[in-house]
C-alpha cells in the first residue's frame, strides 16, 4: 500500500536540478529518461544564477527572512574554527555567510513548491514554483568557489522542522546527485521520515 502511494505521489511531480553536474559525479548526471519513463516525473533545471538574482533583487519574503535569521542564530551553533588565523573569515564575513545560506534555503524551497507571499511582493511568476517533490543543488565547484556552499540549505530543508515549526521535509540531494536523491525520496515516501 505504501509503495502504491509512493508511486502515485511521485507521478506528475518534478525533479528540480539546481545547476548541472557536480565534479563529474555519475549520479549528478540527471537522467531524464529514468525520471520520466520509470518514475513518471519530469525534470526541470534552473541555473544557480537564479539564486543570485533572487538574492540581489529581493525575491524572497523579507519578514520570513528576519524570523529565519533570528531562529538560526539561536539554534544553529558554529563549530570550532580550525583554519590558521591568517585564513580565518572575519566575524562580518561569517555573519554575511549566514545571511546568504538562510536566503539560499528559502529560495530553494520557493523554487521547488512556490510561495504565495512572492506574488504579494509583485513576483507572480516566481511565486508559482516548479511542483518539485525532489531537487538537487550542484554547488561544487563553480558555486562553492564563489559563495557559501549548499550544505545548510540541504540540511535544513531535508529536516522535518525549521523556523516555521514542524513540516514535511523537502527532499534535496547534495551535489545535485539525482540518483541518491531518488533513493532519499523513496525512503521518505515509504517511511514518512526525514532523510537527513
Amino acid at each position: 500500500a505504501r509503495a502504491g502511494l509512493a508511486v502515485a505521489t511521485m507521478r506528475g511531480k518534478s525533479y528540480l536540478s539546481f545547476g548541472g553536474v557536480s565534479m563529474g559525479i555519475a549520479g549528478s548526471i540527471v537522467d531524464n529518461g529514468f525520471f520520466e519513463s520509470y518514475l513518471g516525473m519530469r525534470v526541470e533545471a534552473v541555473d544557480t544564477t537564479e539564486f543570485l538574482r533572487r538574492m540581489e533583487e529581493g525575491i524572497y519574503d523579507p519578514d520570513e527572512f528576519k524570523r529565519a535569521l533570528t531562529w538560526v542564530k539561536s539554534n544553529c551553533k558554529e563549530g570550532k574554527e580550525y583554519n590558521p588565523p591568517e585564513k580565518q573569515r572575519s566575524r562580518i564575513q561569517k555573519d554575511n555567510d549566514w545571511e546568504t545560506v538562510v536566503k539560499m534555503a528559502m529560495i530553494a524551497r520557493d523554487m521547488m513548491n512556490g510561495n504565495p507571499r512572492l506574488a504579494e511582493l509583485g513576483f507572480g511568476e516566481e511565486a508559482l514554483g516548479r511542483n518539485a517533490i525532489l531537487s538537487g543543488f550542484q554547488g561544487q565547484r563553480q558555486w562553492t568557489d564563489f559563495k557559501p556552499n549548499g550544505d545548510f540549505l540541504e540540511a535544513i530543508l531535508n529536516t522535518s522542522m525549521d523556523w516555521n515549526g514542524s513540516r514535511q521535509p523537502y527532499i534535496v540531494a547534495t551535489e545535485n546527485d539525482s540518483l541518491n536523491g531518488a533513493t532519499m525520496l523513496f525512503g521518505h515516501l515509504l517511511t514518512n521520515t526525514a532523510q537527513i
